[in-house]
């Protein structure tokens, strides 16, 4: 029996404020980026990674 065919993906880890990980799924579920019911930060990253999801900063950051 074969198994279930790899996805072609990369794993990202990072950290975020506690409550950070459920405000992006609530924002992908919000967006139609969905994945067994919930909201898929995987396919949010890849939106706006391939420029089909645009994100406006609501303040100016200063880069050093």
């Amino acid at each position: 029996m074969a198994g279930r065919k790899k996805l072609d993906r990369t794993n990202l880890h990072a950290r975020v404020a506690p409550h950070t990980g459920d405000k992006l799924k609530e924002i992908a579920y919000v967006l139609g980026y969905i994945h067994g019911g919930e909201g898929s930060t995987g396919q949010l990253l890849d939106a706006i990674a391939d420029g089909d999801l645009i994100l406006i900063a609501t303040k100016k950051v200063n880069k050093t």
